[in-house]
């Protein structure tokens, strides 16, 4: 696998952990196992590790989805890892304003408050 992809997965990962931090939501082994059915495929890749084309396009295909982040956006570092490897958000497009942070969190805080009032 070329160094560019092994970069954009890690640079995904990475944003990934900094979202779990700051909001919750599976650990990267959890992820990982969800994935490509190996819980230490992150770990192995942080080690130098080399993947597959497969398991490149599962690890794709799911962090693509907004709804598999902990905010339910995808963060900006992610979303251009996840382009440059040729699979942009499925979003993307159609919303782009929730690319930014301080977006993604109003975003997320006022789908916590409707959540609330539909309750």
């Amino acid at each position: 696998m070329e160094a560019a992809y092994e970069n954009a997965v890690r640079t995904i990962a990475d944003s990934y952990e900094a979202e779990r931090l700051e909001f919750g939501g599976r650990s990267l082994a959890r992820v990982a196992t969800i994935i490509v059915n190996n819980g230490a495929f992150f770990n192995r890749l942080y080690a130098g590790k080399p993947f597959s084309v497969p398991n490149l396009e599962k690890v794709a295909a799911w962090f693509r989805q907004p709804e598999n982040w902990p905010a339910r956006a995808i963060p900006h570092h992610a979303a251009e890892a996840l382009k440059s490897i040729g699979r942009p958000p499925v979003t993307s497009a159609f919303m782009p304003h929730l690319c930014g942070t301080a977006s993604r969190k109003s975003h997320f805080a006022s789908s916590v408050a409707m959540k609330r009032d539909a309750a």
